[in-house]
């Protein structure tokens, strides 16, 4: 990865780029999905599939819902069940009408041999009609896809994952931004669209929302900071793991510097699930229930945060959302919905991030 700029705007969005290679997708003898009679939307529209996605992250659970979007649109029948170990993804999927089961691994499966193996032993009792592997480096997911039933398995194949699927999708021609891998995967290697067909218009991560969630959403904003002032709200969360993260001090010169620019602006902190405050002195909202932050995120007129799954959530919502990448690549990342945006921001730019804020801010609604 190149140094990293003071402040830098990453692309607005991911939805091109990959290999200019154009590989053929591989079958197994006799499991292509185009070699039968009828369309594949056709074969497949009332198909029983299982996404394997054994992962605990709240960012990677909320990239699996551009897929379960598509499976919506292109198979409407489809009755979808996921294999996860994110203990938030019941709740992530609840708005979707063909998730009929989350079948929920232990969050650290190591210390609880006997539920991992009973919930593995539950879905390997059925058999599926679909099984998709929907990420082209995890290791855990192809090992349980070889072990699980299925009268068809769809996986990317890449450098780290070969066989074990009975279509595979050369992992060279992806998009670049990983909520799109897995919408690639289906319309590749079980729709039989082309390379180009297959990257247009790729649904954006989702959780749905309700009417009554976003109302609640806009009435803690009211509960937090009363009805008596008037002015620009922006969400922060400080919390981030690694080397993701920005420092307090780095926090405060930035919330400082926006109100400089914007003084009427009113800055509240979403708190990690410890629920321990980076920045005490804010106005804060905690809940442990993703849907309600989300709702919270949503109401507010922007969301600022480090890469993380809170990013993700946001990037699932029509808030508008500044994600700060040091260390990762904002083109695999980036939140993409509206004049959501991500910023290559180094410890040095809380100012730059401040006034680019501001510029935001300063939109016509």
């Amino acid at each position: 990865m190149p140094p990293v700029s003071p402040l830098r705007p990453a692309v607005a969005s991911a939805s091109a780029g990959g290999s200019p290679l154009r590989p053929a997708v591989a079958s197994a003898p006799g499991k292509n999905p185009a070699s039968a009679a009828g369309s594949p939307a056709q074969r497949h529209a009332s198909a029983t599939i299982l996404i394997c996605r054994p992962n605990t992250r709240l960012g990677n659970t909320l990239l699996m819902t551009p897929l379960v979007e598509e499976i919506e649109a292109t198979l409407p029948a489809a009755r979808v069940e996921i294999l996860t170990a994110c203990p938030t993804a019941p709740e992530v999927f609840r708005e979707f009408p063909s998730v009929k089961r989350v079948h929920q691994l232990p969050f650290r499966g190591v210390r609880h041999p006997l539920r991992h193996l009973l919930t593995l032993l539950r879905v390997g009792r059925l058999r599926y009609d679909v099984l998709i592997d929907p990420c082209p480096r995890s290791w855990t997911g192809r090992f349980l896809t070889r072990r699980l039933p299925a009268a068809l398995k769809l996986g990317f194949a890449s450098a780290r994952k070969r066989g074990g699927v009975d279509v595979s999708v050369p992992f060279e021609g992806a998009p670049v931004h990983m909520g799109d891998y897995p919408v690639y995967l289906l319309r590749r290697g079980l729709l039989g669209l082309d390379e180009d067909a297959a990257r247009q218009e790729i649904p954006k991560l989702s959780l749905r929302l309700t009417e009554a969630e976003r109302l609640a959403g806009r009435e803690e904003i009211a509960r937090l900071l009363g009805t008596g002032r008037v002015g620009a709200v922006v969400a922060v969360a400080a919390h981030a793991t690694g080397a993701k993260r920005f420092d307090v001090d780095w926090w405060r010169r930035m919330i400082a510097s926006l109100h400089t620019a914007v003084p009427a602006a009113r800055v509240i902190e979403i708190r990690p699930p410890s629920g321990v405050a980076a920045l005490p002195e804010l106005p804060a909202y905690f809940s442990r229930r993703v849907r309600q932050v989300a709702a919270v995120l949503e109401a507010a007129d922007c969301f600022v945060c480090a890469d993380s799954g809170l990013m993700h959530l946001g990037a699932a919502t029509d808030a508008t959302t500044v994600g700060l990448f040091k260390v990762t690549e904002p083109r695999l990342y980036v939140p993409r919905r509206g004049a959501s945006c991500a910023l290559t921001a180094s410890d040095g730019a809380p100012e730059l991030v401040a006034e680019r804020l501001g510029q935001l801010l300063a939109r016509p609604a």
